[in-house]
């Protein structure tokens, strides 16, 4: 009681000999400056070993201070969301529109961020007019090969990384029954493996990935990305990495995803957890609640997934990307449902339970 005493009678003390525009602050002690980021506060920018990236949109960062402060606290890498699609630069046969693009290169420039290009080849990105001009394969290949000449070139030692293929493989393994590419070649795959060639040509120091969604759940799936990996592989075809979206949910099969995990890894290539983010709402319910436990179920989740991608050789560490930033902007609010949570911030820029899960998950 006497120590009780003595202490209140210290900090009335304290506090009546401040002037108004004093005030007292108590120092913990674990955040004195050590010259190393307090494990408290640190960032998973400062903890992780490799690049830790978010999609971002260019008019996010211009109109919305919180938007950009949160990339730059949060992240080392930033993929362009939209911008650096094929649709969103290629406006006509004799024209490019690179302003958008220009201005995520320059900011992470500015900011000393990396950028990975994303995508050079999309079946669902190809411009309209490119689509109706009804090319044949060569006149078709001879377009796309000026096309990634020019990016990819545009951005020489700038974009260290590209999706330069996107989506070749339907669910379970076959080749995508999409309308553009099957139609014009009796082998597709080696009009893929040659984008590469054309990639690499344009940037020799460029890493360069092939990009798909479900690798780790579809087994069908990710034995047709392998066959492709060792055709190039014994093709020569410059190869450097493979990226899943990793578009999982909490309720995503945890022994599946670690068994595809560690089969997609045993192709060697570096890894990309490209365009991570997490669904809640399995159930797409109108009445779902973002209630404590399933803020809990969502940072387990990632907890894993990022335990799980520290299992890797140091060497096939690439990056981990969050398809966006806050729960304010995601896509999957209009693609799965309007109450969906999947990022690591709340709508208020807030450190949601996942990011501390995220972040205990690294080493």
């Amino acid at each position: 009681m006497i120590k009780q005493y003595i202490l209140g009678a210290l900090t009335a003390l304290m506090l009546a000999s401040c002037s108004n525009d004093e005030k007292v602050v108590f120092i913990n002690a674990d955040e004195g400056d050590t010259g190393n980021p307090n494990p408290i506060t640190q960032t998973l920018k400062e903890k992780a070993k490799f690049k830790i990236g978010a999609a971002v949109k260019m008019k996010d960062l211009q109109n919305e201070a919180n938007y950009k402060n949160a990339v730059l606290k949060h992240y080392s890498q930033i993929t362009a969301e939209f911008e650096m699609k094929m649709a969103s630069i290629w406006t006509s046969s004799t024209a490019s529109n690179y302003t958008a693009a220009d201005y995520l290169v320059g900011f992470a420039q500015d900011n000393k961020l990396e950028v990975h290009g994303h995508t050079l080849v999309w079946y669902d990105s190809f411009p309209e007019w490119f689509k109706k001009a009804q090319y044949d394969s060569i006149a078709f290949e001879s377009k796309v090969k000026v096309y990634i000449t020019d990016v990819v070139g545009r951005y020489k030692g700038k974009v260290k990384s590209w999706d330069v293929v996107n989506e070749v493989f339907a669910d379970g393994g076959a080749m995508r029954n999409e309308t553009v590419i099957n139609s014009l070649f009796k082998d597709p795959i080696g009009f893929y493996g040659r984008c590469f060639r054309y990639a690499k040509a344009a940037d020799p120091d460029a890493k360069l990935f092939y990009n798909d969604y479900s690798v780790v759940i579809d087994g069908g799936k990710r034995a047709a990305i392998k066959k492709m990996v060792a055709r190039f592989k014994a093709n020569g075809v410059p190869i450097d990495g493979l990226g899943d979206q990793f578009h999982y949910a909490t309720d995503t099969n945890r022994q599946t995803m670690k068994t595809g995990f560690t089969d997609m890894a045993s192709t060697g290539l570096l890894i990309h957890l490209s365009e991570l983010d997490i669904k809640v709402n399995t159930g797409k319910s109108d009445s779902y609640v973002f209630n404590d436990t399933e803020n809990q179920k969502q940072a387990e989740t990632y907890k894993y997934i990022v335990s799980m991608y520290e299992e890797l050789p140091q060497t096939q560490k690439f990056a981990i990307s969050t398809w966006g930033v806050t729960d304010k902007y995601t896509w999957l609010t209009s693609f799965w449902h309007s109450k969906e949570y999947p990022l690591l911030l709340d709508a208020d820029y807030n450190k949601k339970p996942a990011y501390q899960g995220f972040l205990d998950g690294l080493k």
